[in-house]
């Protein structure tokens, strides 16, 4: 088949690797504009352009700010496509894109829909305390995340796993399926199936107030926030030393189950710190002060005067 890739993220930069080594034709790379990023704040090329460069130096790379204008979509026509892989990409793709290629437009989505459409499914999921989440292959359509399901696999969330760790599984679960149905990409459309509109959930992007804890929630449910915005941006707690307030980022935590007297306090021993919670005490494992580098709870305490106290 001859396809155009849209993508933006690391993420897509993994599909795209893929979609190189499955024999069918990449006609064209579409990905977002270069962003202005670091202290100096240059103009810097997201990771498929920056692939791109490197690796497909031979196919040409579109950065529209809008790819939906009529100028645009004209452009893409001149490449005849028959399919449209859509991963991780950045913006809406309208009617008149949709309806450019041949077989139609794909879009891999890193839930088993129609359970967590939007922004953050990987981090919801997590945040929710599902044992499970997994990739869909979808025919995209005008509503976000509605289309029909070509193929979906199912990916296993360990106990401890964090948001890189099930991105990097999602992937892994992505990768392997893909070829399959581009190869037998006519027999997966034959068969595709609508989604149940009544099992439908949304998974909002994140917002600094996901970052903030709340004390007066279970054990289990604080473990799964800082997991799922672990490392970036990070669940966060608030040590007063002295009279200097400082965050500390929680990066990874173990529950330890059973009955509490009194919720947020805070247990702090030569290695370790512990947090009371509902149902349990919750242990930070690894953490990072503002403005210092991330490391485990033990070498922090060797670096801190041991009299903090738990803004709460």
């Amino acid at each position: 088949m001859r396809i155009i890739f849209f993508g933006t993220s690391s993420f897509s930069v993994g599909i795209l690797e893929c979609l190189i080594s499955s024999g069918h034709s990449i006609e064209a790379i579409v990905t977002r504009p270069d962003r202005p990023r670091g202290r100096d704040l240059k103009l810097q090329p997201c990771p498929v352009k920056e692939f791109s460069m490197k690796v497909l130096s031979n196919i040409p790379v579109f950065q529209p700010e809008k790819a939906s204008t009529d100028l645009f979509c004209e452009e893409l026509k001149k490449f005849n496509p028959d399919l449209f892989l859509v991963v991780a990409y950045g913006e809406i793709i309208k009617s008149n894109l949709l309806s450019i290629p041949s077989k139609g437009c794909v879009n891999i989505h890193t839930s088993l829909l129609p359970e967590y459409r939007g922004a953050a499914p990987i981090q919801r999921c997590i945040m929710d305390g599902k044992e499970f989440s997994g990739v869909t292959f979808m025919e995209m359509v005008l509503k976000m995340d509605a289309g029909d399901i070509l193929k979906q696999e199912i990916v296993p969330i360990l106990p401890e796993m964090n948001v890189i760790e099930l991105e990097a599984a999602l992937l892994s679960a992505a990768k392997q399926s893909l070829p399959d149905l581009l190869c037998n990409f006519d027999e997966y459309y034959a068969g595709k199936k609508k989604q149940d509109e009544s099992k439908v959930t949304f998974a909002a992007k994140i917002s600094p107030e996901d970052c903030v804890i709340d004390w007066e929630k279970s054990v289990e449910s604080i473990h799964n926030q800082i997991r799922a915005v672990s490392p970036f941006p990070g669940a966060f707690i608030k040590l007063q030393f002295g009279l200097e307030i400082k965050r500390l980022k929680i990066l990874s935590s173990k529950i330890h189950k059973g009955p509490i007297e009194k919720i947020g306090v805070l247990f702090v021993d030569r290695t370790s710190i512990k947090i009371s919670c509902k149902e349990g005490l919750l242990e930070l494992l690894f953490v990072q002060l503002e403005g210092k580098k991330a490391m485990k709870t033990e070498e922090f305490l060797r670096g801190v005067s041991k009299h903090f106290s738990l803004e709460v």
